[in-house]
């Protein structure tokens, strides 16, 4: 495997635009039934409107289909089992609103990244984002992985969860195999973060 160097330090925080998300016709409420389960191919539309609307503002990386086709093993989605969104005419399936969702990506044998943590405005400060962590690292202790990172402008809410800050060189290879690819590679805006589970 090639070394890839870390890029270089944070930058400074620039304005960013107002995200775009769909309107919810109903707040969610105190009786709200909040679901959190592995995702599915089905919903890889409604994953992407979510992501890419914290994207707009620069707040995440953008994802394209493919990237969620490729990767729907990965995706964990919390749903408001009060609010119905659609039924399938042919299972007469009733689907509900995908109100947050997040990534658990293996990259090595014991070490595993936290991606693509996105809870609907409309949403946050309930305790989402938390949860799809832990459901997270549940997962990841079933699958033998001993620690997880992640890349984040929210130091403060991943500090919440036990994550601690690292420096970048001392993130394995591995990782800056992956960041190569990133758009954000050579004015990257994140703070890495660790949890050894």
């Amino acid at each position: 495997m090639d070394y890839v160097v870390p890029p270089p330090e944070r930058l400074p925080v620039i304005k960013k635009p107002k995200e775009k998300f769909r309107k919810l016709v109903k707040k969610p409420k105190e009786d709200s039934r909040i679901v959190i389960q592995k995702a599915q191919i089905r919903d890889v539309e409604e994953i992407l409107e979510l992501i890419n609307g914290f994207a707009a503002s620069n707040l995440m990386l953008p994802r394209g289909p493919q990237y969620l086709y490729e990767n729907i093993r990965d995706f964990v989605i919390a749903v408001d089992a009060n609010v119905p969104v659609y039924s399938m005419t042919a299972t007469r399936e009733v689907m509900n609103l995908i109100v947050a969702c997040g990534s658990l990506h293996v990259l090595w044998e014991d070490i595993a990244e936290v991606r693509a943590l996105a809870i609907h405005p409309d949403y946050q400060h309930l305790g989402l984002g938390s949860r799809i962590v832990e459901f997270m690292e549940e997962e990841a202790r079933q699958l033998g992985i001993h620690k997880l990172f992640t890349f984040t402008m929210t130091e403060e809410f991943f500090k919440t969860l036990g994550f601690n800050k690292i420096n970048r060189k001392d993130l394995p290879p591995k990782v800056w195999g992956e960041c190569s690819r990133c758009p954000k590679y050579f004015q990257c805006d994140e703070v890495g973060m660790v949890l050894d589970l």
